[in-house]
């Protein structure tokens, strides 16, 4: 079983190296490479991630589906392998959008499935308190309905209002858009100092 493993595994020692290993790569690239083709980089690697989890989870998720009666853990890992399977449509699709970008892909109908694959996979989590040492994860009914009663109301309200956040989002550029202007480095044909 996944959970059981006898061997010691450091999960913060884990976080920060892949961590470090990934900031440093992102900057080194990112100092020269447009963000465009960086964002398409990335989502690049992480579908051969996600990929790889799904293909490591799925003789488990499989056994745990078709299992007659299964355990509660069985939930954490099917609602991994399918949030998985959701994130890496995801990014797929990403990648397609900035391969091929145009309007009708935007809005296709594929989009919300694929979102509410993710969902899913929430659910099954969530539908399985003390799954791991009978303690992980926690029951916690309050926050369940929380966070359902407030998603319900953002979605109604997200519907009805559909605010105008252009000009919050302008503002945020200077933060988020561009941290080392690579279109603009001497030498890219696309800057025009070239």
């Amino acid at each position: 079983m996944i959970y059981n493993d006898p061997r010691p595994e450091h999960i913060r020692g884990t976080i920060y190296f892949s961590a470090l290993i990934l900031f440093v790569g992102y900057q080194c690239l990112n100092a020269f490479v447009p963000n465009a083709d960086l964002i398409l980089a990335t989502r690049t690697l992480a579908v051969g991630f996600y990929t790889a989890v799904l293909y490591i989870y799925g003789p488990d998720a499989w056994r745990a589906l078709t299992a007659p009666k299964p355990k509660r853990s069985d939930f954490l890992i099917v609602g991994i392998w399918v949030s998985f399977a959701s994130h890496d449509a995801q990014s797929l699709y990403s990648i397609l959008y900035r391969l091929a970008p145009s309007q009708w892909l935007l809005n296709s109908e594929v989009v919300s499935p694929i979102v509410l694959l993710a969902v899913i996979g929430a659910i099954l989590h969530i539908s399985a308190p003390g799954a791991v040492d009978g303690t992980v994860p926690r029951r916690n009914r309050m926050a369940l309905g929380f966070g359902v009663g407030i998603a319900t109301i953002m979605v109604a309200v997200l519907l009805v209002t559909r605010p105008d956040i252009g000009p919050l989002l302008e503002r945020t550029r200077p933060w988020i858009g561009d941290w080392w202007s690579t279109g603009a480095l001497i030498g890219n044909p696309a800057s025009g100092h070239g």
